[in-house]
């Protein structure tokens, strides 16, 4: 068994890194670094955030979050105002240029992956819908959802 399930870990790494890759470079970046993506993301569907909860969602130090933040900054995409709970933080929100840029980004990535799903057969298309559960069960990252709960 355990053969067997190394053997999915090494054929399934590669196809899960290249299936994203590929989809990514498809589509509108901004050349937005995987971090700066994926707090982005978290903005726009998790709320505002104080930095210190951003780099500890990401596994970042706090400096290296003020350089993902203030490239979104830079960009239009996030903005920085004082928490009102606490004066002394920092709140990072995503800015309507933001929203629209992710709700665009999304959009593409999704008609992507939608253009190659039409060009399957539906087995190979029930094949995948019915393997997105157990997929799913591969991103469960219980630091990050305790960290998004405590959050909010």
């Amino acid at each position: 068994m355990t053969s067997a399930i190394t053997d999915l870990a090494h054929r399934l790494r590669p196809l899960v890194f290249r299936l994203y890759h590929q989809v990514r470079r498809q589509t509108p970046q901004l050349s937005l670094t995987l971090t700066q993506g994926s707090v982005l993301s978290e903005l726009v569907n998790g709320g505002p955030r104080r930095m210190s909860a951003l780099a500890e969602f990401e596994r970042v130090k706090l400096p290296s979050m003020t350089d993902v933040v203030g490239r979104l900054e830079r960009l239009g995409l996030a903005t920085r105002r004082p928490d009102p709970a606490d004066g002394r933080a920092v709140l990072v929100d995503v800015t309507d240029e933001g929203r629209r840029f992710y709700a665009e980004t999304v959009a593409a990535r999704e008609e992507f992956l939608r253009e190659r799903l039409i060009a399957m057969d539906d087995t190979d298309r029930a094949a995948i819908e019915a393997a997105l559960p157990a997929l799913a069960k591969l991103l469960v990252d219980t630091k990050k959802e305790e960290l998004i709960s405590d959050e909010r």
